[in-house]
């Protein structure tokens, strides 16, 4: 997962440098073409870990992965890499999904919570070394780019190899049953009712992987930015962890609301410190009030990831999963598109209000939707 992870954090540091020329909604079109596949393919995925096992689906994916990300070093035409970038979607869903319904076999209720900050940690790690390492790609293959996608492609065959050889499948009830017609059957209400925060949630990682062009525009350079998203995302995982152990003990719901006001508190300071001009020293200097809620931040991943799994039918874990998948996916091609719209009309602090707007409305649904569940 870690190795998969980098791959696609290499692509969003890159992506930029890479798509010279475009506009800022041709270059938010691009980014999000990707989880809107991902978001089609994610229930059929399920079905298919659920029916098929979980290992051959990952491993499947990883090729797919590693075929098609070298691909897009072949030309800088747009609508090629637009498209290629598009169906790496599919095996992104098959990534993710065989990652969490494995997960979810291999825990319990004691321990599942910190099994899924593990997952997340590897997740957001993985980004957080992708956009790193891409900072390093694009220093050095600055006049051909192209090579980054291979060498990245190289790291996700590598992952493939791992997997393969080492990867044990944990036992599960295999569904053979006829194919689900609704994955949502997979949930309970209670779980249901917490989708809208879910998926505002995976909105903001739409608008993470704006920010690189948005601080280009800034004058920060690649590395640079790289290094900035590196500390905060890296921050994220490590926190992740242990709000996911946490929930094992305090319960999930007691986590997932240390987790919104985090959220909610990180977007509205970082639009208030950088209103007035985002540099690093405006970031370093407000780090005592944007630290804490970053922190918090860390806790809605594992949380939701746990209820989604204590919860769901074991026969239908893949599909639960894959549930998970829709709302990743479709919130990042969401919230990518809102950032190129809000980055055209106010720059950066517009992007960080609307997503603070976003969350606040979705978490208001949520609400809503638990205390009529309750009464």
């Amino acid at each position: 997962m870690t190795l998969t992870r980098i791959g696609f954090g290499v692509i969003i540091i890159i992506f930029p440098a890479y798509l010279l020329g475009v506009s800022d909604i041709e270059l938010a079109v691009a980014l999000a073409l990707y989880p809107v596949l991902e978001a089609f393919s994610a229930i059929p995925v399920g079905r298919l870990c659920d029916t098929r096992g979980r290992k051959r689906v990952f491993v499947f994916a990883l090729a797919y992965v590693a075929i098609l990300t070298g691909a897009i070093g072949v030309t800088r035409n747009l609508y090629f890499v637009a498209t290629v970038h598009a169906l790496m979607g599919i095996g992104a869903a098959g990534v993710t999904v065989s990652s969490l319904t494995m997960i979810t076999d291999a825990t319990n209720l004691g321990n599942r919570g910190k099994g899924m900050g593990l997952f997340d940690f590897s997740n957001i790690g993985g980004y957080a070394a992708g956009v790193l390492v891409g900072g390093g790609l694009h220093t050095y293959f600055a006049s051909q780019l192209g090579y980054a996608f291979a060498v990245t492609g190289g790291a996700i065959a590598a992952a493939l190899l791992v997997s393969t050889i080492l990867l044990r499948e944990p036992p599960h009830q295999i569904k053979r049953e006829a194919v689900l017609v609704n994955p949502l059957r997979a949930l309970d209400a209670r779980t249901k009712a917490i989708l809208p925060v879910w998926l505002a949630l995976t909105a903001m990682i739409g608008i993470a992987f704006y920010l690189p062009r948005a601080l280009s525009n800034l004058g920060f350079e690649a590395t640079t930015t790289s290094y900035v998203l590196f500390v905060g995302v890296a921050g994220l995982g490590v926190g992740s962890v242990g709000f996911g152990a946490l929930s094992d003990k305090i319960g999930r719901e007691k986590v997932l609301l240390v987790g919104v006001v985090g959220l909610l508190g990180l977007l509205l300071s970082l639009a208030t410190t950088l209103s007035g001009g985002a540099t690093i020293d405006t970031l370093v200097h407000n780090l005592y009030i944007i630290a804490p809620f970053a922190l918090a931040t860390s806790a809605l991943v594992p949380s939701i990831l746990a209820t989604v799994g204590d919860r769901a039918r074991q026969e239908m874990r893949g599909s639960a999963m894959g549930i998970y998948s829709v709302m990743l996916s479709g919130g990042i091609a969401f919230g990518t598109l809102v950032a190129g719209f809000a980055h055209t009309m106010g720059g950066l602090p517009a992007i960080l209000y609307a997503g603070a707007v976003i969350f606040l409305a979705a978490c208001l649904v949520s609400l809503f939707l638990t205390r009529r569940l309750k009464s």
